[in-house]
């Protein structure tokens, strides 16, 4: 049954995660790691909740809560009445000021226990050890763990499942085309993201006025994922905040709709 492995996808991607030759490009200088200014896109308790959607199929939420720090988590939870469909889900990362992964973990329930995937990194070497962990409770420490394999790396700049979706916001008001190298599920690829600057607007249930809008789209090379086929479209306020207000990526059985439902971010409403 395809269900459950779309709603995971979406995750995956985590808001738009994104094949093309590699962009080499220079980060503005008001963006996060610079010293110029901090980055308006982070905001320590910012609290976003999204709808996944399949057709007509409403499948769950996505709850998205960052923390200072440069951490965010992320809980996955199919709704109840989906038939075929009862997925729980945990993904946790850690960034630098640039939103480049620096700690990655996932936990999704399997029956009565967590399956997941913690990334170990060997800044000095290059190399990043996937990591299995099996644990009976979710806040419990696991009471097995297996490597899983090691990726050889040319750059320990990446991006992982939940990093990528705050890496665009920095630049959506740029016109440019990057591709960053990216880890999803411990496999390893690229995801490029092209920005237009391009502007509109979106309507959302939430919210009764269109709101305004900065398009981007883009692709990722890590394929073979539940029926992925790597492209994806997604509309991010036009604003300094660059909030992702809705998300389309492409799977095996169709589109899968990501949309924006509850939020909670000091000063902040969408823009009309």
């Amino acid at each position: 049954m395809e269900l459950p492995k779309l709603l995971i996808a979406a995750l995956t991607i985590t808001l738009l995660a994104s094949s093309s030759p590699v962009v080499q490009h220079s980060v503005p200088a008001n963006a996060p790691g610079t010293g110029v200014a901090r980055n308006p896109v982070f905001q320590d308790g910012e609290d976003l909740v999204y709808e996944v959607s399949w057709t007509i199929f409403k499948l769950g939420t996505i709850h998205l809560t960052s923390h200072a720090g440069y951490s965010a988590e992320a809980q996955i939870d199919s709704y109840e009445n989906v038939p075929f469909v009862d997925l729980h889900a945990v993904h946790c990362t850690e960034m630098d000021s640039a939103f480049y992964s620096r700690g990655c973990r996932s936990a999704e329930k399997k029956e009565d226990e967590w399956w997941g995937l913690k990334y170990i990194y060997d800044t000095a070497g290059n190399r990043l050890m996937i990591e299995e962990t099996y644990q009976k409770e979710l806040r419990l420490t696991p009471y097995r763990r297996d490597m899983r394999d090691t990726i050889r790396m040319e750059t320990m700049d990446f991006l992982d499942g939940l990093s990528i979706g705050y890496f665009p916001r920095s630049l959506i008001h740029s016109e440019q085309t990057v591709t960053v190298p990216t880890v999803l599920y411990g496999k390893l690829g690229k995801t490029t993201f092209r920005l237009t600057n391009d502007k509109t607007t979106e309507s959302i249930d939430a919210d009764d006025r269109p709101i305004r809008v900065v398009e981007v789209d883009g692709t990722t090379t890590v394929r073979g994922i539940f029926g992925m086929n790597g492209d994806f479209k997604g509309w991010f306020s036009d604003d300094s905040a660059a909030v992702p207000i809705k998300g389309k990526l492409k799977v095996l059985l169709g589109n899968v709709t990501i949309e924006l439902i509850q939020w909670k971010r000091a000063g902040w409403n969408p823009p009309h």
